[in-house]
C-alpha cells in the first residue's frame, strides 16, 4: 500500500516539473521579453501617430469635399428657386392683366345677348 502511495507521489512529482517546463519560458525567451528595443517601440509609436494623422487628414479632406458639393447643390437649388419665383411672378402679372380683359369681353357678350352676367366675381 505504501508502494502505491509512493508511485502516486512519484507520478505527481514527475508530472509537475514537466508541466512547469512546458509552461515556463526559457531563459532566452525571458531575455527577449524583458529587453525591448526602445527605438523600435518609439518607431512604432511614430508610425501609429503618422498613420492616425494621415487618416484624420483624409477624413477631413473627404468631409470638405462633401461640404463643397453640398454647398454647390444648395446654391444651384437656390438659383432655381429664385428663377421659379420670377417665372411665377411673371405668370401672375400676366393673369392679372388677362382677367380684366376677359371680364370686359364677358360683359360685352352679355350686353349683346341681353342676358345678365352670371357669377361675376372680382
Amino acid at each position: 500500500m505504501i508502494d502505491i502511495f509512493k508511485k502516486g507521489q512519484e507520478a505527481q512529482t514527475t508530472d509537475t516539473p514537466q508541466a512547469c517546463q512546458q509552461q515556463a519560458p526559457t531563459k532566452n525567451q525571458e531575455v527577449a521579453i524583458i529587453i525591448e528595443d526602445p527605438t523600435q517601440t518609439q518607431m512604432n509609436g511614430i508610425e501609429d501617430l503618422t498613420a492616425t494623422l494621415e487618416n484624420l487628414k483624409q477624413e477631413e479632406s473627404n468631409l470638405l469635399n462633401q461640404k463643397q458639393r453640398l454647398q454647390n447643390i444648395s446654391e444651384q437649388l437656390r438659383l432655381r428657386t429664385v428663377e421659379e419665383i420670377e417665372k411665377t411672378k411673371v405668370r401672375i402679372t400676366s393673369l392679372k392683366s388677362e382677367i380684366p380683359e376677359l371680364k370686359h369681353q364677358c360683359e360685352a357678350f352679355t350686353k349683346a345677348l341681353g342676358i345678365p352676367l352670371l357669377n361675376s366675381s372680382d
